[in-house]
């Protein structure tokens, strides 16, 4: 069993200087969300002096971000779904910068997590009121990620669907399509210097306890204990089947012949075949790829106990 180490809040006074707050005009797309003129409004009711900045790009909000550091920003807030905070977070990692989050998104993972409100005034209200918390990342080179990365399915869901144009229509097409094609791959993991083979539908290495669309595929995963969640899906055999998961040839899975979750700070993937690689919600390489934690790389802004 992994050693649980939990991270203490940083005690601070109510802030009172003007937060920066990037809008992702964009968010949200199967659920209504707040404009920028209904946040300025409810923040000013809620006694938060903020500055609404827009953006209407990937790109733009970017720029925005490496500006507010450069000019010696030390809290910056973010409205918008998991893809506008893992965008932010590829800035303010390892900075000093506080990155407050206002859950503007369908899935809002990272938020959940991190057990953010995700109603506006309170949100709005942690700007001003809470605490700073380091919480670790996952990285693919110099790509960070805030959930999760892997191949197998969820890689090839993301190979296949359009994020620009979301809609559940697509979203279950697509994932009707990856079902009925996946097929299980040979692959080689290095977990922590330790080797394993695998036939695996799918290997997920986790920083949150759930992805995509809410769901949760490793439900020991946490973001303060310095360790990421490796999750392998077996090949899809019938039941009573030998177990899929083996250390150094053993067939001895701790867990289940389909399913097994391992702690780790770093992960390397091999496959026969190349194999897609997603950081977060997008294909970022082919295998062989390797992930590592990036622990307490990101201080964000959390309710005080």
């Amino acid at each position: 069993m992994t050693a649980t180490v939990e991270r203490q809040e940083e005690t601070t006074k109510d802030y009172d200087e003007p937060i920066p707050l990037l809008v992702n005009d964009r968010a949200g797309s199967l659920r209504i969300t707040a404009g920028a003129e209904q946040i300025e409004d409810i923040a000013a009711r809620s006694g938060v002096n903020v500055r609404v900045i827009s953006a209407d790009s990937p790109d733009d909000a970017r720029r925005k971000l490496q500006e507010l550091v450069r000019n010696g920003a030390k809290r910056v807030a973010v409205a918008g779904g998991d893809g506008t905070i893992a965008c932010a977070v590829q800035t303010l990692a390892g900075t000093d910068v506080a990155l407050g989050i206002i859950a503007q998104g369908t899935a809002n993972n990272f938020a959940t997590c991190l057990r953010l409100p995700q109603d506006l005034p309170s949100a709005i209200r942690i700007l001003k009121e809470g605490q700073i918390l380091e919480v670790d990342l996952g990285r693919i080179g110099n790509t960070y990620f805030t959930e999760s990365a892997g191949v197998g399915l969820f890689a090839d869901a993301l190979s296949m669907y359009d994020g620009v144009h979301k809609s559940i229509f697509r979203t279950v097409w697509t994932y009707l399509r990856v079902m009925l094609s996946a097929r299980a791959h040979r692959m080689r993991l290095i977990i922590d210097g330790e080797p394993y083979r695998e036939r695996a539908v799918w290997c997920e290495v986790a920083n949150t306890f759930r992805i995509g669309y809410a769901v949760p595929v490793a439900p020991e995963a946490k973001v303060t204990d310095g360790k990421l969640d490796v999750v392998v899906m077996g090949d899809l055999r019938p039941a009573g089947d030998p177990p899929v998961f083996s250390r150094h040839a053993e067939a001895a899975p701790p867990n289940s012949a389909e399913v097994t979750m391992i702690k780790a700070s770093e992960v390397r993937i091999e496959s026969r075949h190349p194999m897609n690689v997603h950081c977060d919600d997008a294909i970022v390489s082919k295998t062989p790829v390797t992930i590592t934690v990036a622990p307490g790389a990101l201080k964000v802004l959390v309710d005080r106990l």
